[in-house]
C-alpha cells in the first residue's frame, strides 16, 4: 500500500537498544518494521497473539522512555484488517476483528483539573 500511494518508506532501517546488563552492553534491541523516512516515523504493525502484543507494547513504552524525540505508531491486527476492508483486499465477512487494546503504549496524559476550575 506504501508503494502504491508513493510513500518512502524503508523496512526495519534501525535497531533501538532499550536494555542493557551492568557492563553497559546491550541486552534487548526493538527493531520498528517500517520508517516513513518523510514523516520521520516509525511503523510497527503487530498481528500476534495477546500475549506477544502486551510484549510488544512493553517494548515501544520502553523505546519512548528512553527515545522521547523518536515517533513510533504502532498498529494492531485489528488496524490492519481495518486497511485490508478499506481497500477491498478482505471481504469485511472474510475478517475475524480482535478486541482493541484497552490502552495503548506510552505514558498516561495527566491533567491538571484545578487550574481550569480556579479560572471558572
Amino acid at each position: 500500500m506504501l508503494d502504491f500511494y508513493d510513500v518512502p518508506w524503508e523496512y526495519e532501517p534501525r535497531a533501538f537498544v532499550i536494555e542493557w546488563d551492568e557492563s553497559g552492553s546491550a541486552t534487548k534491541q526493538f527493531r520498528p518494521d517500517f520508517y516513513l523516512p518523510d514523516d520521520d516515523l516509525f511503523i510497527e504493525i503487530t498481528t500476534m497473539n495477546q500475549k506477544l502484543v502486551t510484549k510488544k507494547n512493553g517494548k515501544i513504552r520502553r523505546l519512548r522512555e528512553l527515545y522521547p524525540d523518536v515517533q513510533c505508531k504502532i498498529f494492531y491486527q485489528r488496524d490492519f484488517h481495518h486497511l485490508l476492508v478499506k481497500y477491498g483486499l478482505k471481504e469485511p465477512e472474510d475478517v475475524e476483528l480482535p478486541e482493541a487494546p484497552t490502552r495503548i503504549p506510552g505514558p498516561p496524559a495527566v491533567t491538571n483539573l484545578s487550574a481550569t476550575s480556579d479560572a471558572g
